[in-house]
């Protein structure tokens, strides 16, 4: 096995851990943005990590599924990932076996959603419903060009809003507007993560990316929570979350040229998704912070 192997085995196996901090850092964010109030439960907070959870893996063996266990030519997977596959998949049997063990994990969720609708009502159902359907119709919106725009609205508005519905019962555009620069930064992530292979005059393997697009989604993040903080949406300890910029940084080293190597490109996925757990660690430690120091 070359060197160039061992590394991308190795960051692949890391990035399929740390993508499922595209759920847990949108759910911690919204349990701390209630933090200080009388209605934040700690049950109630883990079962909105829980479903959220269980909604992103459900959705990752549906995609595997209907890409036809990543052999689908229009999948990145296919050759970038060689060999990925979602937790426990490769004990599975049966092509099928995916499809089936989806619908079983996002059945799971159904448990989960009875419990919010008893204390909040019909408009959880709503929520939980566009997520449902955002996971059996994902591949189809993938393989038409909206990967970005789902992966954005998905991770972004659609579940900090009803995460924060699921801990505070009201509908606000607080975590709307907070869960942007994640959502940015998470975007910036699918969009990596779906990056195709060419191969270059001298007959190696190359990915081909857009470092414009990566440039926009970086700064268009940052920006964005700079504002926030400028408008008072969020604190001013907030402006933690620009420690994001260091893993963004590295992350942009790596793709200094339109095509990076397959292991620069594995290496700067990964620090894409450390960009984005920084920056929402950063957000929430300064809502924390906020409670406990006064800055004027």
């Amino acid at each position: 096995m070359t060197d160039n192997t061992t590394k991308r085995s190795a960051y692949i196996l890391q990035i399929k851990y740390l993508l499922f901090s595209a759920s847990i850092i949108p759910a911690l964010i919204s349990g701390v943005l209630v933090y200080g109030q009388a209605q934040l439960h700690l049950f109630d907070w883990f079962l909105v990590i829980l479903g959220l959870l269980l909604g992103q893996a459900g959705g990752d063996y549906l995609y595997y599924y209907f890409t036809n266990n990543h052999t689908d030519q229009r999948d990145a997977h296919t050759k970038i990932y060689a060999g990925w596959q979602p937790l426990f998949a490769r004990y599975f049997k049966s092509a099928k076996t995916p499809f089936y063990v989806g619908i079983a994990v996002l059945f799971v969720n159904v448990f989960v959603l009875y419990y919010f609708y008893l204390a909040i009502g019909w408009k959880i159902l709503a929520f939980a419903a566009v997520g449902g359907l955002i996971a059996l119709t994902f591949t189809f919106l993938m393989m038409k060009g909206f990967k970005e725009v789902t992966v954005f609205v998905t991770f972004g508005p659609l579940s900090m809003a009803g995460a924060y519905l699921a801990l505070t019962g009201q509908i606000a555009y607080l975590p709307v507007w907070v869960s942007i620069p994640v959502g940015l930064l998470i975007t910036l992530v699918a969009y990596l993560k779906g990056a195709r292979i060419k191969t270059s005059d001298d007959g190696q393997h190359v990915v081909s990316i857009k470092n414009n697009l990566i440039d926009f989604l970086t700064y268009l993040a940052f920006v964005s929570l700079i504002l926030l903080v400028v408008f008072e949406v969020l604190p001013i300890f907030s402006l933690l979350g620009l420690l994001g910029i260091v893993p963004a940084i590295l992350m942009r080293k790596k793709l200094a040229s339109k095509s990076a190597s397959i292991p620069q490109y594995l290496s700067a996925t990964v620090q894409s998704i450390f960009a984005m757990i920084v920056t929402g660690i950063g957000m929430m430690a300064g809502w924390i912070l906020q409670y406990h120091f006064t800055v004027f």
